[in-house]
């Protein structure tokens, strides 16, 4: 993308930049913007009609009309690493630095609070199609319902943070104490320091969630007149991002899809052969949040969404569960009906 449409595209954007701060009051982002029209320069005589060329153009920019089913998100987490460089120890490993790994284990607050906040990133990223690196795209039809769990998700962080900054002191503690038995043990008395470990305002400003919310670009969006050629880039990008968004929710179905046919296809009594009511609620789960992610017009993607749907409803009750638990002939046809399924949803991606 040439230079004059990458600053219109960041113009077109910036006016509308929104804080984590924001997410707590809902936006009504921009649906595009339309120039009004000037009398004065109205033709006295009928237009001539379209050309074909036209026609095809304007059928395209109807169709994607991504500005008006989406907006975009961006997400950017910033959290306390527990890992320290071992100065000692890199020095005498000579090829590379050597890390020490502080807090290790998951039964502390500091894994507890960075999961809190890898669960606030998953959660954007389970309910969005990509558009670009760090930036998605989330279907409007659902933005008050994705506003109200982000926030949830958002505060558990935040509360997560302030357990952690009042018990500090422990978890230094405790943590010294570990790596006391580990240096003792492998006679490094040098391997429990604590100044390691930041103080307790340092280590609250390693943490932050940080939230942007922006409008799809369109051709008409900017405040500078673009060529042509960059109009075209700019359909382009919107073009690749529909068919990038189709391709992502396909994907999203196939994989799951795939692992039960792969557990399924175990014969009852051998080993792996043990069926796990998640197997059937994690298909149920995916067309869920694929019918809510979908931002396609196209209804073969649609009725991909809605054929997993039926054909899994017809095991996540507790009796088709219980079938696929004990009946090896309740499997196969499981795995036969899921497998023609995935081999049609194959082609398109």
């Amino acid at each position: 993308m040439n230079k004059t449409l990458q600053q219109a595209m960041q113009q077109a954007l910036s006016s509308v930049d929104k804080e984590v701060s924001e997410v707590l009051n809902p936006i009504e982002p921009s649906t595009g913007q339309g120039v009004p029209l000037d009398s004065s320069t109205t033709p006295t005589t009928p237009p001539e009609p379209p050309t074909t060329t036209q026609k095809q153009v304007s059928e395209v920019l109807k169709i994607k009309g991504l500005d008006e089913k989406a907006v975009l998100i961006s997400v950017k987490r910033n959290m306390y690493s527990p890992y320290k460089l071992d100065q000692e120890e890199s020095k005498q490993y000579g090829a590379g630095n050597v890390n020490k790994h502080l807090f290790e284990g998951r039964n502390n607050l500091v894994k507890s609070t960075i999961s809190k906040f890898t669960e606030v990133y998953t959660y954007v990223k389970d309910n969005t199609v990509p558009w670009t690196t760090g930036v998605d795209m989330l279907n409007m039809s659902h933005y008050l319902e994705f506003t109200t769990g982000l926030r949830n998700r958002v505060d558990d962080a935040h509360k997560a943070v302030d357990s952690l900054c009042l018990s500090w002191e422990d978890e230094v503690k405790a943590d010294l104490e570990r790596l006391g038995e580990i240096a003792l043990a492998k006679g490094k008395p040098n391997l429990a320091n604590e100044h390691d470990y930041p103080d307790v305002d340092e280590l609250r400003s390693k943490f932050g969630i940080h939230i942007r919310f922006m409008p799809v670009p369109t051709t008409g969006d900017f405040r500078v007149e673009i060529s042509d050629d960059d109009k075209a880039s700019l359909q382009q990008q919107l073009d690749d991002a529909g068919v990038n968004a189709n391709k992502h929710v396909i994907k999203s179905m196939l994989e799951p899809m795939e692992r039960a046919i792969a557990k399924l296809s175990v014969p009852i009594g051998n080993d792996g052969s043990v069926f796990r009511d998640t197997l059937v609620d994690n298909l149920v789960e995916v067309t869920e949040r694929m019918n809510k992610i979908n931002l396609s017009d196209d209804a073969t993607i649609q009725g991909s969404i809605d054929n997993l749907r039926d054909l899994i409803s017809s095991y996540s009750s507790e009796q088709g569960k219980d079938l696929l638990r004990s009946s090896q002939t309740s499997r196969e046809k499981a795995v036969n009906d899921i497998d023609a399924l995935c081999k049609q949803m194959s082609g398109l991606v």
